[in-house]
């Protein structure tokens, strides 16, 4: 990166130094051509030319040449062509004598240049006040585009590097990309392994267990090992039965939408993941935060629990204290705002971005303490989608996540109708 912004850099210097060179010897060729034209003239009406400098350069464009006669339009034509052709001025050039006396132009005329754009005698500058003698002035119009004409071989070769550093840096990125994608094959390959691996050796220590003869005189025994190979085997079929979900999310989501009210939803959402902890030494704290007004919603009511099922859920499994976990759901007039956030170990700023792609986990290196596949992000973000809205997180190592999603309210006068058959109760 730093190579390339230092190739870009130095071509960008040569190129403007290529343009003040070129600019320079613009201006000191025009200078020298009217000299010349000033001297010729003064000279055909027999007057003896001055040694001081006749040309004065009043802009980039713009010359003025003194000349103390007055000369013809058609010899100041002829030698002002001849003179600018010898030094390659090959441009559009707009010309006038102005009479001492009258401070006014005796004539004007303009020559076009090869490729002239539509310049001529209205691109004259007004006559310079205060000039007590006979002089005339000539104008280039197109001085930029002779200057910018020069510079084509600069120009293209810098847009070719441009073109050539733009290619590298795709393939720098093509390289990257599969780098990051071979790096949460690898992940999601270490994960499925070991939550794999869990289970079958539960079962095959149980089955070792079970094949003993004397076990038959022990039900107890009996039934707690079999009651672990069932467990174990309700384990792997989940297992199993999420990666099937995720290929059919990946041949596309179909929802099946229905109003529903989101307080209820959610309500029983909460349910349900407590009923899913009670087993386990540590029970999540759930706190809804409710507008007391009904949210109504279009949507697949399903697969909206399942998302906010899968936010609890790794709410209170990405945490190393007492899980609390906060949920709001907010409506205004355009959009329906519903945020988890958590008190867990936090997210660190660089896995952010990376969350919801498929199978991405945060890397633990050798260290499995959270179970996953890397799929429940990705899960809620289609939903999300599949409905019109978007997901983001905001998190702070240490300092817990926020999840926020975000859907497009729209008002239909049946979710209005139906507002008195759906009480809720805000808390």
């Amino acid at each position: 990166m730093l190579a390339a912004a230092g190739t870009i850099a130095t071509q960008i210097f040569w190129v403007r130094r290529a343009y003040a060179l070129d600019e320079q010897a613009f201006e000191l060729n025009a200078l020298a051509a009217l000299q010349a034209t000033a001297r010729e003239v003064m000279v055909a009406q027999g007057n003896m030319p001055s040694d001081y400098h006749l040309v004065e350069q009043v802009s980039p464009a713009y010359f003025v040449a003194e000349t103390g006669v007055p000369v013809d339009k058609a010899t100041l034509q002829h030698y002002l062509s001849t003179h600018l052709s010898q030094r390659q001025l090959n441009t559009s050039f707009a010309f006038q004598q102005y009479d001492c006396n009258s401070g006014q132009p005796s004539y004007q005329g303009f020559v076009a240049g090869p490729g002239n754009n539509g310049a001529n005698l209205q691109s004259l500058p007004p006559a310079l006040p205060g000039r007590g003698t006979y002089y005339f002035a000539v104008y280039f119009p197109q001085r930029q585009q002779l200057l910018l004409t020069q510079l084509w071989p600069w120009i293209l070769s810098s847009v070719l590097l441009l073109a050539v550093l733009a290619f590298l840096g795709y393939l720098l990125f093509i390289l990257f990309r599969q780098k990051q994608l071979s790096e949460v094959q690898k992940n999601f390959v270490s994960n499925m392994t070991h939550e794999f691996k869990t289970p079958l050796s539960a079962i095959q220590l149980s089955a070792d267990v079970l094949k003993n003869p004397n076990i038959v005189s022990q039900p107890q025994r009996l039934l707690s090992y079999a009651t672990i190979i069932s467990n174990e085997s309700t384990q792997l079929a989940s297992h199993v039965e999420r990666l099937l979900e995720a290929g059919q999310h990946e041949r596309g989501l179909k929802l099946e939408k229905q109003v529903l009210v989101w307080q209820e939803l959610l309500e029983e959402a909460r349910h349900t993941f407590l009923d899913n902890w009670q087993d386990k030494s540590c029970v999540p704290e759930v706190h809804l935060y409710l507008p007391e007004t009904p949210v109504y919603f279009n949507g697949d009511g399903r697969h909206l629990k399942t998302a906010v099922l899968n936010l609890l859920d790794n709410a209170a499994r990405y945490c190393e204290q007492q899980p609390e976990i906060a949920v709001r759901l907010t409506a205004n007039r355009n959009a329906i705002l519903l945020s988890v956030s958590d008190n867990g170990i936090g997210i660190p700023k660089e896995h952010q971005r990376l969350l919801f792609q498929k199978f991405y986990r945060v890397p633990t290196g050798n260290l499995h303490n959270y179970k996953g596949f890397g799929l429940g992000l990705n899960y809620v973000q289609l939903i999300a989608k599949g409905h019109g809205g978007q997901i983001r997180c905001t998190s702070e190592t240490g300092k817990g996540s926020i999840f926020t999603l975000t859907f497009p309210l729209k008002t239909h006068r049946h979710y209005e109708r139906k507002q008195s058959k759906h009480p809720v109760s805000g808390r």
